[in-house]
């Protein structure tokens, strides 16, 4: 039993379904203007959806067309040799003007399907899908920012606490990690001690969607 797909659905509902709408033994209704989507058959999946939005593509509009019976099936559905995964992304921007945004957070841009949809909008005479991919504008539609926050502390998750060297004369408390010696009040000489300083560096990476570039309007 064929997967079938319906590019003419409301987005809220799941694209995919199985089998054919009523009896498989009736010819589905794809000859335009007859009642019913039009249907294309790629590969061994079929796809649902109204001339309208076929038009958006110069050479599927031309391809159903009722004067260009080339590539129409005895069953009343046009057949179109392409990669299903593939075209559903072109048809998906058909019929919401949304740009495929092929992205995962582990693994970033799949370049190669990128690639794949960019040959089929090109063949298939849908230029804006085409020059978006082209431009590679994918680069704008999601991007990765960094912040670093650093800082010292002699107290923290190991206990470090700056000690108070007392002198005759003074009571001063210093900050770790300084050696030397100065002249307190008195000019009594007051004697520094070492003391561990705990550094913290924190980097926050987010990825963040930026919708306008990823929304044909």
């Amino acid at each position: 039993m064929s997967e079938t797909e319906d590019f003419d659905a409301p987005a809220v509902m799941s694209p995919t379904v199985s089998g054919q709408i009523g009896n498989p033994d009736v010819p589905i209704a794809s000859t335009p203007g007859a009642s019913g989507p039009i249907v294309l058959q790629v590969g061994e999946q079929r796809f649902y959806g109204s001339k309208d939005i076929l038009s958006g593509s110069e050479m599927l509009k031309a391809k159903t067309n009722e004067h260009w019976l080339s590539g129409k099936q005895t069953d009343g559905s046009y057949f179109l040799d392409a990669d299903p995964a593939v075209v559903k992304h072109i048809l998906r921007f058909l019929r919401h003007g949304v740009y495929p945004l092929c992205y995962d957070i582990a693994k970033g841009h799949d370049f190669a399907l990128y690639a794949a949809i960019h040959r089929q909008a090109d063949f298939l005479l849908i230029e804006k899908l085409t020059s978006w991919l082209g431009d590679q504008q994918y680069f704008k539609a999601v991007t990765v920012e960094r912040s670093a926050r650093s800082w010292r502390t002699t107290r923290g998750l190991l206990g470090f606490l700056v000690r108070a060297i007392r002198t005759p004369s003074s009571s001063i408390s210093l900050p770790g990690g300084l050696k030397g010696s100065m002249k307190a009040q008195g000019d009594a000489e007051v004697e520094y001690e070492d003391c561990p300083v705990l550094s913290t560096l924190v980097v926050k990476e987010e990825t963040v969607f930026h919708r306008k570039f990823c929304v044909d309007e």
